[in-house]
């Protein structure tokens, strides 16, 4: 009985949810505060055992290094053209799509939704190898549209599915006032529905942007040269044939994650108020 209350007493504490979650976040991010330490540690201390959690000797070299010995900028710039490009595409046409299935409706259109989610049930990694098929058929290996159609098939089906909850709860009111007062489905489509479901659509192409920036095997299986490949795969420079790179490694996963926390960071507030405004009627 003294043990049951003093366990209702911690969970009743207004401190407990504060411990858990900061219990949880420290669990999340640990991997990264061990990247960011590891890469100011010397060549030598990477592969001390037992292993030094702080660097005994900090230093800016194996930064400098990483930099100079991989192709970093062109893998960022590879990445962003490939991430951008297919999230453009994503998004104009999942927006069109979640639109057309939410205010217009037909028969069998609930089954069309259902098709959407039924491709995205497959596991990706079961269809990399008849994708790589085609696309050696079509001559598209060692492209970057190779990914960036991949791309595509792995945030489309979702982004629709995200997206015609924003337009449900559109209110149709405001699409029929537009067309009394002469305005074309099309001209209420860009003037009236975008505009102010523009938090929503803006907070998805983030979503998209971040699964295609995560994205590995795919780039991996796809590209097979220096100058075309994203900075996921970029990163499998510094693994050598007889031990791998540790510090340097650890060094090029800052380089890559700098440009996608600046992203997320910049758009934080529209995440959250466009994720959330999904659930509610404008």
């Amino acid at each position: 009985m003294k043990i049951r209350r003093a366990l209702l007493k911690i969970v009743d504490h207004p401190a407990t949810p504060y411990v858990v979650l900061s219990v949880i976040a420290l669990f999340m991010i640990a991997p990264f505060i061990w990247m960011g330490l590891s890469a100011f540690k010397t060549h030598a201390e990477t592969f001390r055992y037992p292993p030094t959690y702080f660097p005994e000797n900090p230093t800016l070299k194996t930064m400098s290094e990483a930099w100079s010995k991989a192709p970093i900028p062109t893998y960022i710039a590879n990445s962003l053209m490939m991430c951008l490009g297919a999230t453009i595409i994503i998004v104009i046409a999942g927006s069109f799509t979640a639109y057309g299935l939410s205010q217009y409706r037909y028969k069998g259109s609930n089954m069309v939704l259902g098709l959407f989610l039924f491709t995205r049930t497959i596991p990706p990694l079961a269809l990399l190898l008849p994708y790589y098929l085609v696309l050696m058929k079509l001559h598209l290996l060692n492209t970057r549209i190779s990914v960036v159609l991949y791309l595509i098939y792995l945030s489309y089906p979702l982004v629709v599915w995200l997206l015609k909850g924003f337009f449900d709860s559109f209110p149709r009111e405001l699409i029929d006032s537009a067309i009394v007062d002469g305005c074309s489905r099309t001209g209420a489509i860009f003037r009236i529905v975008f505009p102010v479901a523009a938090t929503g659509i803006y907070a998805i192409a983030v979503v998209a942007f971040m699964w295609g920036w995560n994205e590995f095997f795919a780039p991996f299986l796809f590209i097979h040269y220096d100058e075309l490949k994203p900075i996921t795969v970029g990163l499998y420079y510094f693994v050598g044939d007889e031990y791998t790179y540790w510090n340097r490694m650890s060094a090029a996963g800052i380089y890559a994650v700098i440009p996608s926390l600046l992203f997320f960071l910049l758009a934080q507030k529209y995440i959250v108020k466009g994720l959330t405004s999904g659930a509610l009627k404008y």
